[in-house]
Parts: C-alpha cells; sequence; structure tokens
C-alpha cells in the first residue's frame, strides 16, 4: 500500500508540470459540453495509447473522485491531491465562475505565468550554489600556496615579503587554514536559515529586511504569483477581499500575514487600496506601476487583473532584477575572495624571487641580525634595570 502510494505520488510530480495543458483541454470540455465521464475515459484511453503514463495516472485519480459520488460536481474536489497547493487557491474562482471555460483558460495562463518566474528563480539560484562550493576549494588551494611560500622564506624576510596586500593575503590565508570548514559551515548554515525563514518569518523586524538581496526577491517573486492569481480570481467575478481571502487560505505563513494586514487596511479604509498594497507586500517597483495603471482604471481590481495578465513580463522583469541583485551580493563576495587571492599567488612568488636574490637577501640578513642584537641589548638593560630596583 505504502509503495504503491508511493509510485502514485511519484507520477504526480511528473504530471504537474504538464497541468497547464490538462486546464486547457479541460476547458474545451466545457465549452463543447462534453461529459464529464466521457472526458475522463476518453483521455485516459489517449493517453495509454501515447504513453503518457503520469498524465494517465493523474487522470484514473480524478476519476476515481469523480465516480466517488461525493462533491463530484465541483472542479476543486476532483484535483484535490493531484494539483498543487499553489493552484488549488485559484481553482476555488473555477467553482464560483459562470463562465468555466473562460476559468479555466485563464488558470492555465496564471500556471504558465508563475512557472516562467519560478524557472527564473531557479536559475539564478543556481549558480550560487555551484559557486560556493568551487570557491571554498579554490580558496584552500590558493592558500596553500601562500602559507607553503611562508614556511619555506627565511625569517630574515618576512617582515618585506608581508607587507601591504600581501600581509592581508597571508593573514586570509591563516584564517582559511585554521577556520575555513567552519566558516563555510556557518555560512552555509545561515542561508539555509535564511531560506526556512522566507515563508515562516513575520512580524516588524521582517518588514526592515525586505528589501535585502534574498529577501527582497522572495518578495517580488510572491508579488507575482499574487499578481497572477489575483488576476485568474478577479477576472472570474470575485471581488477582491473575497479573492484574497481565498488566497490567503491556502498561502504561506508569510503571504497570509502580509494579506492580513491588507486585508485590515481595506477594512480600515476601503477607498484607498494602493495604501493597503504598500505596507511591504509589493515592491517599490511595482507599487509606483499600480500607482501609475491606477490613474487610468475605474477600480483597483482593474489594475491587478492588468499586472497578472498583460504586466507580466514587468513582473517577471522584476522577479529577474531581484535575482540579479542577490546573484551579485552572494556571488560577489566569493568572486571577490577568489580573485584577491588569486592575485595575490602572482605578487607573493614574484617578491619572494626578488628578496632572495644573494645580495638582497645578504642586506636583509644584515639588518635582521642588527634588529635582532638591538631588541637583545634592550632586553638586557631592561632586566637590569629591574634588578636594580629595591
Amino acid at each position: 500500500m505504502i509503495f504503491r502510494r508511493f509510485i502514485q505520488w511519484c507520477w504526480i510530480f511528473v504530471f504537474r508540470p504538464q497541468r497547464a495543458e490538462f486546464y486547457r483541454d479541460l476547458a474545451d470540455m466545457f465549452r463543447r459540453n462534453e461529459s464529464m465521464m466521457g472526458f475522463f475515459e476518453g483521455e485516459i484511453a489517449n493517453a495509454v495509447r501515447t504513453r503518457q503514463r503520469a498524465r494517465a495516472a493523474a487522470l484514473r485519480m480524478m476519476l476515481a473522485r469523480f465516480q466517488g459520488g461525493h462533491q463530484a460536481g465541483r472542479v476543486g474536489h476532483l484535483f484535490e491531491g493531484v494539483m498543487p497547493a499553489s493552484d488549488m487557491m485559484m481553482i476555488v474562482g473555477v467553482d464560483h465562475a459562470d463562465d468555466k471555460a473562460r476559468a479555466l483558460l485563464s488558470l492555465a495562463d496564471a500556471v504558465e505565468a508563475q512557472g516562467t518566474m519560478r524557472t527564473t528563480v531557479l536559475s539564478y539560484a543556481f549558480f550560487p550554489l555551484v559557486m560556493l562550493p568551487l570557491s571554498y576549494v579554490l580558496i584552500q588551494i590558493l592558500a596553500d600556496v601562500i602559507l607553503s611560500i611562508d614556511r619555506s622564506a627565511p625569517d630574515c624576510v618576512k617582515d618585506e615579503l608581508w607587507s601591504g596586500s600581501n600581509g592581508w593575503a597571508r593573514q586570509m590565508a591563516i584564517l582559511m587554514d585554521q577556520f575555513g570548514l567552519p566558516m563555510v559551515t556557518l555560512l552555509v548554515g545561515f542561508l539555509a536559515a535564511a531560506f526556512v525563514s522566507l515563508p515562516r518569518w513575520r512580524g516588524r523586524a521582517r518588514l526592515w529586511v525586505e528589501g535585502w538581496p534574498v529577501y527582497g526577491l522572495y518578495r517580488d517573486f510572491q508579488s507575482g504569483l499574487l499578481f497572477s492569481a489575483l488576476a485568474m480570481l478577479l477576472s472570474n467575478g470575485s471581488t477582491l477581499k473575497g479573492a484574497l481571502e481565498d488566497i490567503a487560505q491556502g498561502s504561506s505563513s508569510w503571504m497570509r500575514w502580509h494579506l492580513t494586514r491588507v486585508l485590515r487596511s481595506l477594512d480600515d479604509n476601503p477607498t484607498n487600496t494602493i495604501e493597503a498594497f504598500s505596507r511591504g507586500v509589493l515592491s517599490p517597483y511595482m507599487l509606483a506601476r499600480a500607482a501609475t495603471l491606477q490613474r487610468t482604471s475605474a477600480t483597483f481590481a482593474e489594475v491587478l487583473i492588468e499586472l497578472g495578465t498583460r504586466e507580466s513580463e514587468r513582473v517577471l522583469k522584476g522577479v529577474r532584477r531581484a535575482a540579479v541583485i542577490a546573484n551579485v551580493a552572494i556571488v560577489g563576495v566569493l568572486l571577490s575572495v577568489c580573485t584577491f587571492m588569486g592575485l595575490s599567488t602572482l605578487t607573493v612568488p614574484g617578491r619572494f624571487s626578488a628578496l632572495m636574490e644573494p645580495s638582497t637577501l645578504m642586506s636583509l640578513k644584515q639588518a635582521h641580525e642588527a634588529k635582532n642584537a638591538s631588541r637583545r641589548s634592550s632586553s638586557i638593560s631592561t632586566t637590569r634595570l629591574d634588578e636594580s630596583k629595591p
């Protein structure tokens, strides 16, 4: 039984990226007034014929729910357990819509827009994840080169060798040699804690960090998903408050907190919608765009539909901009350290070779011996002075 459920879950996981196409097929069923039973049986046969095993498994699950008889006419009931939770909050609008074919087409468009945003975020997140271990290995290799030169250098040349930026490189190499792994572990732990906190952390302190690279990217990504969901619900007859309440029910803790603040502001002042949405859920860029659209729109619902449909490219552009900033912030630090250490492995050997020239080495030895003699003389004088004191 457990194995069967696991296999079923695997097929659903494979099917979900294709669900926009299924929504369009279902919309066509409503448009042609085909029976639900005939649609499922026919599509299962087609999926088997074309060897789409994931689609066939998902359709069988929905057919079993339909044949169960309980709430068989409700689209949301058929999709439970098959479609992701992010879709279920929009599928509520399909059940409430008079024109289900149009609502399903809007849902398919929203799912594709959200998929594009997710792909954008994941593609930009991939580079830092790859760069972190590679940068650590590279910095450790460069640090070993610098420390090997430090171990082979005579004491008389070390003061000259490690002056200026070379000294900073040596200190960084020592730091990486002694604490490199704990530092990387701490960084990974910090990033993991940040990612865990993204959908959960709420409160006034969260508002202070919403402009930070990782948190700003998450906010812009979630606001893009919010626009597409609102556009789908509002274009199919939902009220603004009703749509916000439906979305809040299936959202993360962070989004639910923001939408609650928006709803509370709308209760206090129903006409000032821009003020309600300016409480942190939107970036300043998207908030400015919403204010621009509102000047020529009859209602704010029209603004949200515009942002979630025709303005989707602008929303995606904002998500992409936030992703680039997050990339630069994370990767930039790693590349800066790697570049500095790499340049140091070029300057340190050259400086070391110059200092090891016989004439230069001889003068450095004499200066080093004279300095040591002066230190010994000063130490002896201090000792005698201390002994002469009563």
